[in-house]
C-alpha cells in the first residue's frame, strides 16, 4: 500500500515588469536523472525536522540565488504518485514576489530559466499542478484579491 508523505515543496516566483507579473520557470539540467530538460517552477526537498515554510525560503536561494520581497502560502497542495518509491507526495506550495532587478543564479540542477508572462508560463509548464499553481497565484495572489492579504507570511 502506498505511504502518504510530504517531503517536496515548490515555490512559485515571480516579479512585476511594466505592470504585469512574470514568472520565473526553470529547465532542469540535461544531465539531471529524473526529469531532464523539462521546464518547471522551484522544486525541492524538505529536510528532516525543517519546517516547510524555510525549506522553501532554502529552496528559493539555492536554486535561483534570489532574496524575496513578499511571501504567501498558496491554497492550495500538488501532489503526484511516485512509482519507484510507491508513495503519494501532498507538495505544500508557495508564492515570493521578488525584485525585478535581481539576477537569477542557477544552481547545478538547471541549465536555464525564463521570466514568462502568465500565459506563456502556464503553457511551458509540463505538470497540470504547477499550471493550477500559476493559475491561483496569477488569479489571487499577483491579482490583488483578498487572499493575497490573508495568507501573506510576513515574517520570513
Amino acid at each position: 500500500m502506498a505511504t502518504i508523505l510530504s517531503q517536496i515543496v515548490e515555490v512559485c516566483i515571480f516579479r512585476w515588469s511594466a505592470g504585469e507579473p512574470q514568472y520565473l520557470l526553470l529547465q532542469r539540467a540535461d544531465d539531471e536523472e529524473l526529469y531532464p530538460g523539462i521546464w518547471q517552477i522551484v522544486t525541492g526537498s524538505i529536510k528532516k525536522n525543517e519546517n516547510t515554510d524555510k525549506a522553501a525560503l532554502r529552496e528559493l536561494e539555492e536554486e535561483t540565488g534570489l532574496r524575496l520581497k513578499r511571501f504567501w502560502t498558496v491554497p492550495i497542495l500538488d501532489s503526484y504518485f511516485d512509482i519507484r518509491n510507491d508513495t503519494i507526495q501532498m507538495v505544500p506550495i508557495f508564492a515570493a514576489e521578488v525584485d525585478a532587478a535581481l539576477n537569477v543564479r542557477l544552481s547545478h540542477e538547471h541549465q536555464g530559466f525564463e521570466w514568462l508572462a502568465y500565459a506563456a508560463a502556464r503553457n511551458r509548464i509540463v505538470w497540470p499542478g504547477q499550471r493550477q499553481v500559476i493559475e491561483i497565484v496569477n488569479e489571487f495572489i499577483a491579482g490583488g484579491k483578498e487572499a493575497a492579504r490573508l495568507l501573506e507570511i510576513s515574517q520570513f
